[in-house]
């Protein structure tokens, strides 16, 4: 039985990724942080590991992204999450009772407009959607709600007071499926790497030149801090592309001389959005 890894409890976002991939015939293991889970799939303790590394409302979420770059795991898949954060709370709890809300970090930032309208509810970062709701759960304290998924909430037995939440009612969360084989399936068409160009004037154009050059199409460009050389960038990039095609190969191989330093992170096949 395949061993798939996410961040979070049942109930999480990343489990319904996890289970929308690849069914729910999988031995799912819950982590409460994206570095132990990655380590762990770049180890061979688990088969997978889904990791959310973009979201349509907040971006990309670097976070996640550095960790395919730091260990020696590759992209071999991807799915899209519709998020539709529901207020869950006691039985008994009505809205005019309602002190705090816990949830992810990210959760909050995706409803700010509700807590702009509602100044006398307060909002606590918690470490994970469906873990908030385990959290007042054992809280018993009925001023107090969770924004997590509708399956969350059926998991611990509490109620909907409000759903969709979310300030963008068109919420997507896109997931990596990740794994230290350096696998992919024959109809991959998206290639994701990392490079560092040099730091000289016009180093990042003759990378994108040599994409130009090729007829490739660019998906995605995206610049982080290079954590050890303050003001300088590394690139994370997508296009198309299969690596079972010499076009392909060639394209990385000249990356790779225009880059100081170029990582392949992963080929795999583009789904398409909800």
């Amino acid at each position: 039985m395949l061993k798939i890894g996410y961040q979070g409890m049942p109930g999480a976002y990343s489990e319904i990724a996890a289970i929308q991939f690849f069914g729910d015939k999988t031995q799912k293991i819950a982590y409460n942080n994206f570095r132990d889970m990655i380590s762990d799939a770049h180890d061979g303790k688990i088969d997978y590991a889904m990791l959310p590394i973009e979201n349509s409302t907040t971006g990309a979420i670097t976070r996640a992204l550095d960790l395919v770059k730091d260990y020696e795991v590759y992209m071999v898949g991807e799915t899209f999450v519709k998020v539709n954060h529901c207020l869950i709370v006691f039985e008994e709890t009505e809205f005019h009772d309602l002190k705090t809300i816990y949830s992810h970090p990210e959760a909050l930032k995706q409803c700010d407009d509700f807590f702009d309208q509602h100044p006398n509810i307060n909002k606590v970062a918690y470490l994970d959607t469906a873990k908030s709701v385990e959290y007042i759960l054992q809280l018993g304290d009925k001023s107090a709600g969770a924004l997590a998924s509708k399956r969350a909430a059926e998991i611990y037995g509490m109620k909907i007071l409000m759903e969709d939440m979310q300030d963008n009612q068109n919420n997507i969360t896109r997931f990596g499926v990740i794994t230290p084989r350096e696998i992919y399936e024959a109809d991959a068409d998206m290639v994701s790497v990392y490079l560092v160009t040099a730091h000289e004037s016009g180093s990042l154009f003759e990378v994108l030149q040599v994409i130009h050059d090729y007829k490739v199409n660019m998906h995605k460009l995206e610049s982080r801090p290079i954590l050890d050389k303050p003001f300088s960038y590394g690139f994370y990039i997508d296009f198309e592309g299969n690596l079972n095609q010499s076009k392909t190969r060639e394209l990385l191989q000249e990356l790779e001389n225009k880059s100081f330093f170029l990582k392949l992170m992963g080929n795999y096949k583009k789904k398409s959005v909800i």
